[in-house]
């Protein structure tokens, strides 16, 4: 990928995620205005129940996303008055895009959090 090329991350984005030894699917669907990128990101129990459901919000520099979620209130439906931020930042792997290999951290919770940070990888669905 040249440096004057910007990935394209419009589209469906899913990988596993460990949370406390339990195996949970993280979802991004994202849309994308030229370095701008946005759109709802997902946790999701194998079962399909709802972990977590919040906004993302970033910048694409290079082949590096800075991305922030937010996460308001009743977007944990185990825990309707939680409400916090996630901040990381995924690397764009292959040309074109075909994967996002990502690191997060919390940055803000209003309640106890069941994990800090962490690491995953996404890819193209």
């Amino acid at each position: 990928m040249s440096p004057s090329t910007t990935p394209t991350l419009t589209g469906r984005w899913s990988g596993d995620l460990l949370l406390e030894a339990t195996r949970t699917r993280m979802t991004w669907t994202l849309t994308q205005d030229t370095t701008q990128v946005s759109g709802p990101a997902l946790v999701l129990l194998p079962s399909g129940t709802v972990l977590l459901n919040g906004s993302l919000s970033g910048t694409l520099n290079g082949t590096t996303l800075d991305y922030t979620i937010t996460v308001a209130p009743g977007g944990i439906p185990a825990q309707p008055p939680c409400a916090g931020q996630i901040r990381g930042a995924v690397t764009v792997v292959g040309s074109p895009a075909s994967a996002l290999d990502g690191r997060f951290s919390l940055i803000s919770s209003v309640c106890a959090p069941p994990v800090t940070g962490g690491t995953f990888v996404l890819t193209r669905q």
